[in-house]
């Protein structure tokens, strides 16, 4: 219930932030603060928002969903966050009759007169299965909170003066808190907001589709406002209830379609289909389980059509919903938000702006792709009215130099694009403050037309790092073989190991001899029927296991991962061989960057060999090297160092050791070191 005002270097909107965005300021705005949601019902505050004489480029809301301070509940409930629009008209209820006389009858009514007030949804979450954050188990604790962002730049010119904010919570035991800031980002929009007005709102039971239709789904008269030129149509559809012989409106997939002046527009399906991939995880219901528009714990997915062929004055648009016959115990229901916005000609051509910084990023949501190795993702909107084409991105890590991408491709207008960056340059990045920088520097083969959005930096977590002689992967399949696979890939995207779904067998450990050169690698485990290696709601496919074990004491796991991950599992480290010696960050050097600054060459043969291998080495330099053998458990068979040399041919007799694979290691005494594995076969 607050207004500061932030220079925008300052605002953090998510992990990530904007940076150089004159010509304004940032007013941030703060309304509910950690207010306890407890029991089904609406929690109200009074926010105060700016006067509305100031030009918005962008108006963003972040819903901060925690445990409330009894705890989290156990189950998923609906929550809304609303504005309470005043319509300046006026409705009355009687409070009181009170008779006079009986004869002749004579009653005084006392009657209640007061302003109707229209709710607007700018933003709805389902929240998650709270057991793990309520009894403190599977690293979560009370503590937990998780920020959810909306657009809600289209309210501008609701959002100003004095506004009522109303959080609806519809669960009826301990709860979630919610925290509701607003950011409003100076300057100028894609188009202008002329008008927006409700099309449906509330939730409905479903019978059939005649009937959701006539009486929900009904033809709906809108004015077009005078100025306007274009308008969009915004509608998010939760479908819940499942008691029934087709499982709906929770659990089956279901069309609707938007039709204006009776015909159609466009159509959507109110499925969510990547809740596997949800970012909190595990959890302690069904949360795995794909749902009608919605993930426990996820934002309600929101459709957009735009519209430009409306009529001058009245049109009409009304919803369609896909017809389906049910039968048994509990009714479907959709809780259904529409608005149509109106607006006016678009202000800018070329206008590209950075939306958020998926990779690298401490944001929560973005945990399951973070830490990272490889490839950093952005994600761009197009706010001008040209396609975008092309675009030329600068990006880098604090302290390391920058890296340039021509990007080509299509963007429509207010369409959005996830962006694979090639690889970081990770030499010489300031581990002390991590932060990434990425910038677009033109659009469309020109200076972008609205530059003040097009700089994003985060702050990011360096990838763990794993000490070893070679990488000994165990993974073990649960009941269900056939849903499991695995790979092992580098910075570049390159499989360096793997197993292919259909693969393995039931319940048997397999572990893998890795050997890796320095740098960083990502593993995926993933599970094609979407409940990982063991998940409490499926007993029958027993439980797997993914773990890394030690080279040495091959019995010995130093690293486990949850066998209750959904779709995959995803971990990236940072390999270095034999010892630590240098920090995480430069090893996670490129191709192009790492050359060392004292070479060291080497060449085995032959390879397989049979008992005999030469190592040949060499240098551009005189130096000593340390040449060492390692069999496939990290034991040391072989050491010997070489004293002023710069170039060597190295005989080494194995002919009494076991047939299998080893490791051969040389490091020169300037530093450089390099590995192969050779193979002995008898």
């Amino acid at each position: 219930m607050s207004i500061q005002k932030l220079k925008l270097l300052l605002l953090i909107l998510t992990s990530t932030f904007y940076l150089n965005a004159a010509p304004g300021d940032t007013t941030t705005v703060y309304v509910h603060n950690a207010v306890d949601m407890t029991w089904y019902g609406n929690y109200d505050v009074q926010g105060v928002f700016p006067d509305g004489n100031t030009t918005y480029r962008k108006v963003l809301m972040t819903y901060t969903m925690g445990c409330a301070s009894g705890g989290c509940s156990d189950w998923d409930y609906t929550s809304q966050i609303f504005l309470r629009r005043p319509t300046g008209s006026n409705d009355s209820s009687i409070t009181s009759i009170d008779t006079i006389s009986t004869g002749p009858l004579v009653v005084d009514t006392t009657w209640n007169v007061y302003e109707v007030i229209e709710n607007m949804e700018l933003g709805r979450v389902i929240t998650p299965y709270g057991t793990y954050m309520d009894n403190g188990s599977n690293g979560y604790d009370n503590n937990w909170t998780h920020r959810n962002y909306f657009d809600v730049t289209d309210y501008v010119n609701l959002l100003k003066d004095t506004c009522d904010i109303r959080a609806f919570y519809s669960g009826w035991s301990s709860g979630f808190s919610v925290t509701l800031r607003f950011d409003f980002i100076e300057g100028t929009p894609a188009r202008d907001v002329i008008d927006i007005q409700n099309i449906y709102k509330g939730s409905k039971g479903y019978s059939t589709s005649s009937n959701f239709e006539s009486t929900f789904f009904t033809s709906k008269n809108t004015d077009v406002p005078s100025g306007a030129t274009a308008a969009r149509i915004f509608s998010t559809i939760t479908g819940h209830g499942f008691d029934n012989n087709v499982n709906c409106a929770e659990f089956c997939v279901r069309q609707y379609t938007v039709k204006t002046n009776g015909s159609p527009l466009g159509s959507a399906t109110i499925w969510k289909d990547d809740c596997g991939d949800n970012p909190i995880y595990p959890q302690g219901g069904t949360w795995i389980y794909d749902r009608a528009g919605w993930c426990p714990g996820s934002k309600g997915d929101i459709h957009e059509f735009e519209w430009t062929t409306f009529n001058t004055g009245t049109n009409t648009i009304d919803f369609d919903m896909q017809n389906y016959t049910w039968s048994g115990a509990q009714s479907p229901s959709y809780t259904v938000d529409a608005h149509v916005v109106y607006y006016g000609a678009n202000n800018f051509t070329n206008d590209a702006s950075l939306e958020e910084i998926i990779k690298p990023s401490t944001h929560e949501e973005h945990s399951r792709k973070n830490p990272f190795c490889g490839n950093p993702v952005i994600r761009v909107k197009n706010m001008g009215s040209a396609a975008i084409t092309s675009m030329t991105i600068v990006y880098g890590l604090d302290g390391a130099q920058s890296c340039s991408y021509d990007w080509t491709g299509n963007i429509a207008f207010l369409d959005e694009l996830e962006i694979d960056l090639p690889t970081l340059e990770w030499k010489g990045s300031n581990s002390a403050n991590p932060v990434f920088t990425a910038s677009i520097v033109s659009t469309n083969n020109v200076t972008d037309e609205y530059v003040h959005d097009n700089t994003m930096q985060s702050s990011y977590d360096i990838p763990e790092l794993n000490t070893w002689g070679f990488l000994l992967l165990g993974v073990k399949p649960n009941n269900y073989p056939n849903e499991t696979s695995y790979t092992l890939k580098d910075a570049s995207g390159n499989v360096v190991f793997e197993r292919l779904q259909g693969s393995m067998s039931a319940n048997t450990l397999y572990k893998d001899s890795i050997f890796l050169s320095d740098g960083c690698y990502t593993l995926s485990v993933k599970d094609s029927g979407g409940d990982g290696l063991g998940w409490w709601a499926n007993t029958a496919q027993g439980n797997g296991t993914v773990s890394f074990y030690s080279p040495l004491f091959t019995f010995i796991t130093y690293k486990n991962f949850s066998m209750d991950f959904g779709n995959e599992l995803r971990y990236s480290f940072v390999w270095h061989n034999i010892d630590s010696v240098q920090s995480a960050c430069n090893l996670l050097t490129t191709s192009t960057s790492a050359i060392p600054e004292h070479e060291l060459s080497h060449n085995l043969f032959p390879n397989p060999t049979t008992g005999i291998i030469t190592a040949e080495i060499g240098s551009s330099e005189i130096q000593d090297y340390s040449c060492r053998v390692y069999d496939i458990v990290g034991n040391l068979i072989y050491n010997k160092i070489i004293y002023n040399s710069n170039y060597n041919l190295l005989q080494i007799d194995l002919k009494e050791q076991p047939a299998g694979v080893y490791l051969f290691e040389v490091e020169g005494s300037q530093g450089v070191r390099r590995i192969e594995k050779f193979i002995l076969s008898k």
